[in-house]
């Protein structure tokens, strides 16, 4: 494979796995977050009785105590799964969430390819997930180098790609990009060894449009992190290629192209939103349409917000119209094919104000927002 790096910029703020940082807030300004407040009462909360459900069905479900809950991922069927700093991995069975498995090392990603073949991964590694039932998934780890895994994405439970950031050895990147096949073992794909600089963060795809990646290295003439996208196209291809994805919508100087790619939704095979930064530390939107079934997309970009805005951590969608972020400061937005609007996600008078790190969407009824010791579920029949 020939790669041909097309170089794009991100600013060096970025946490260096790739995922937001554990233990410190990005910088940023308290916005107004929640569309709405509950008004309330003349004795003021004592006035009104308690409620689970904010006025637009954003429902905030009881945790286990003292969970930062960094991804989730829900099986489609009524399961869902979430995994913890603190090393847990969670289960909502529908009604409520328990502890299904603890001890297992900070964890940052989960996927799943059905009710009974889960992986999650953190700075222990990669777990697998196999029983008869959700209930009865037992997890046990697999063999991949020492590292942390920061994304994992697949088309099957024979078609598993995961990204490990090796420890730091002061002088390169240092990362791999996993593949488990139909052999049922992890091995590391060329595209981590004949791009060594590269520090991969992201992977996610479709079966109809193939493996992406994401990841950045250092310009060592500007001090800036460069962003690169790959592609490895549907249909047998065995190498990825390097796509240029744009950068600011005005660009003027090198601190307007692309950056590091913070969060990928694919609301189907032929509509992508990626959300990033330029190097100039700009938040942005790239958008990607296919006008084939995803062989090729067509890219634009639009900013988003300010510089002082808070960052956003993680994005979902379930079509070009129907998306939702979820950042900092409590901020969750949705996108209605018009603009971004804050979300009504309080259900006393005071505004949320913990942070967001992951979200899954399974459809406008169906999706799930998770922080520190939050998880809320968006039900717009339990709207009071």
């Amino acid at each position: 494979m020939a790669l041909g790096l097309v170089s794009v910029f991100v600013a060096c703020a970025e946490a260096e796995n790739g995922a937001p940082p554990r233990d410190d807030l990005d910088a940023g300004t308290l916005p107004a977050v929640d569309g709405a407040v509950p008004e309330a009462g003349p004795d003021g909360d004592a006035a009104a009785p308690p409620r689970d459900c904010s006025d637009e069905g954003y429902c905030h479900t009881v945790l286990p105590k003292n969970q930062t809950l960094r991804g989730v991922w829900g099986d489609g069927q009524g399961a869902v799964w979430a995994v913890s700093d603190q090393g847990a991995i969670l289960r909502w069975d529908g009604k409520a969430w328990t502890v299904h498995v603890s001890g297992l090392g900070p964890l940052t990603t989960v996927w799943g390819s059905g009710p009974t073949d889960l992986w999650v991964g953190g700075d222990n590694g990669l777990f697998h997930g196999t029983g008869t039932s959700p209930a009865a998934l037992a997890f046990a780890p697999s063999t991949t180098p020492t590292g942390t895994v920061v994304s994992i994405w697949g088309a099957s439970a024979a078609d598993v790609w995961a990204v490990l950031v090796l420890p730091d050895d002061g002088e390169s990147p240092r990362s791999r990009v996993l593949h488990y096949g139909a052999g049922g073992g992890w091995v590391a794909d060329p595209v981590s060894t004949s791009a060594p600089e590269i520090r991969f963060s992201h992977v996610w795809g479709s079966a109809a449009t193939g493996v992406w990646l994401a990841g950045t290295t250092l310009d060592p003439d500007v001090f800036l992190e460069m962003g690169t996208v790959f592609r490895r196209a549907p249909g047998g291809a065995s190498t990825f290629d390097v796509l240029t994805l744009p950068g600011h919508p005005k660009p003027f100087d090198e601190f307007d192209v692309l950056g590091a790619v913070t969060s990928v939704a694919m609301s189907s095979d032929t509509n992508m939103l990626v959300h990033a930064r330029t190097t100039g530390g700009q938040a942005i939107f790239v958008r990607g349409t296919s006008a084939d079934d995803g062989q090729t997309f067509t890219w634009s970009s639009e900013l988003d917000g300010t510089y002082e805005d808070p960052a956003t951590n993680a994005i979902s969608a379930v079509s070009p119209n129907d998306a939702w972020t979820a950042g900092e400061y409590g901020r969750i937005r949705r996108w209605n094919g018009t603009e971004w609007v804050d979300a009504a996600i309080t259900v006393t008078r005071y505004p949320v104000i913990a942070p967001f790190y992951g979200t899954w969407a399974k459809g406008p009824g169906d999706v799930w927002l998770v922080g520190d010791d939050i998880a809320l579920h968006l039900d717009p029949a339990k709207k009071p």
